[in-house]
């Protein structure tokens, strides 16, 4: 896997290791999420899964060869490996994966500069050639890493499969350029019939890896679907009459799909069949879901700014360390139907004391909880800060 890495390493100069040894991790990499968030390598693979942790992994492990002159190791570098496999299991392209670490390098170094006093930036800007020497050395390991891994796939039928339904699901989205030759043949090899409706879709396994979302995406073509795997989802096009009865005998599987589909509206009515599974999955329901079924947490998924924001109106005044417990009893007041019996019952407190918290409720935030309206602000409210897709859009934010 190209040149060894030396155990052995020179010491780095006690000053920059000191400039290092001051920057907040977790800072650094919630300003490096927001450029994963503009980068398309990341987000068309990535969209609405937390990788905040595995960026913070790579950026630990920088910093410490950095300070310490501490290389990777081969335990380390296991734990890379098994990533790059899942990518190209996955079907991620080559270039993209690695595009993704050449950029998040450049990120690294952007953010130490932005996030340090004066005095340090100067060190740092003196010390680059030093600096970039470990950003370069680890960058060729990565390299080597995934020329390796992709290399041992190239030869698996599901990968190429893979990679062949997922190019040809992109070019059927985009609905301006014509159906080719290419894509023909991508579809022959296939199996799958471009002159039949497409039904797009969505499918999950709850629990499931990488691997066994792999598998199912393979079973999938094998009875003519369009089927590819996006990390731990499953998307693709299926004809109208595609036989699921056996697929769904899986209790884990989580399946969305919409009717047929003109090519002009693939990809947005993917990216909400994508927020419909998240959803689904992260609740107990199983098998077949709707957007009928989940209609105002896919509402407020669609309408994230809005979403916030009717959530800071709703509980923006309650946070704090001597009102804490307002915001609880309002949770607890949506989940009970605002029910003051059973409110006071789950809590547990006497009735006069949640009868004198909500009446502090409404002064800090102008509600009427008699009001239905203002009820359907709170229920609405409760539910974004619980959806899956809040939780994964704070993490690609560098929510650690």
């Amino acid at each position: 896997m190209g040149e060894e890495v030396s155990s052995r390493e020179p010491t780095p100069d006690e000053g920059l290791r000191s400039v290092l040894e001051r920057f907040d991790v977790g800072v650094v990499v919630r300003r490096m999420m927001l450029g994963y968030r503009q980068l398309p390598a990341y987000t068309r693979f990535d969209l609405l899964q937390d990788h905040t942790s595995w960026v913070r992994w790579n950026v630990d492990l920088l910093l410490r060869w950095m300070m310490h002159g501490t290389p990777p190791d081969e335990y380390v570098l296991s734990e890379l490996r098994e990533f790059v496999r899942g990518r190209a299991v996955a079907g991620q392209p080559i270039e993209d994966g690695i595009l993704v670490y050449r950029r998040g390098t450049r990120m690294l170094w952007d953010a130490l500069l932005d996030l340090c006093r004066d005095v340090d930036r100067a060190l740092l800007v003196a010390n680059a050639d030093s600096m970039w020497s470990y950003l370069d050395r680890y960058l060729d390991i990565v390299v080597d890493m995934f020329a390796q891994v992709y290399a041992d796939q190239e030869d698996m039928p599901s990968t190429a499969g893979d990679r062949r339904a997922s190019a040809l699901f992109d070019r059927l989205c985009a609905a301006e350029l014509p159906i080719t030759i290419e894509d023909s043949d991508r579809a022959a090899r296939l199996h799958f019939d471009l002159s039949s409706p497409f039904c797009p879709f969505t499918a999950e396994l709850a629990g499931g890896s990488v691997a066994n979302h792999a598998a199912l995406a393979a079973r999938l073509r094998d009875t003519a679907a369009l089927a590819f795997t996006e990390g731990i989802r499953v998307t693709g096009l299926t004809p109208p009459e595609f036989a699921w009865a056996g697929f769904l005998a899986d209790s884990r599987l989580v399946l969305a799909q919409d009717p047929p589909t003109l090519r002009n509206r693939l990809s947005p009515a993917v990216d909400s069949l994508r927020a419909l599974t998240l959803i689904a999955t992260d609740s107990p329901r199983r098998g077949r879901v709707s957007a009928e079924d989940f209609g105002p947490q896919l509402l407020l998924a669609d309408s994230p700014a809005l979403a916030d924001r009717i959530t800071e109106r709703v509980f923006g005044r309650l946070i704090g360390a001597d009102t804490v417990d307002l915001a609880t009893t309002l949770r607890s007041l949506g989940a009970h139907g605002f029910d003051g019996t059973a409110t006071a019952a789950a809590l547990p407190v006497h009735r006069n004391t949640l009868l004198h918290r909500l009446n502090r409720i409404e002064k800090l935030t102008g509600l009427n909880l008699k009001e239905q309206q203002d009820r359907s602000l709170v229920l609405l409210a409760c539910m974004w800060e619980s959806s899956p897709v809040r939780r994964r859009l704070a993490s690609a934010e560098g929510s650690v």
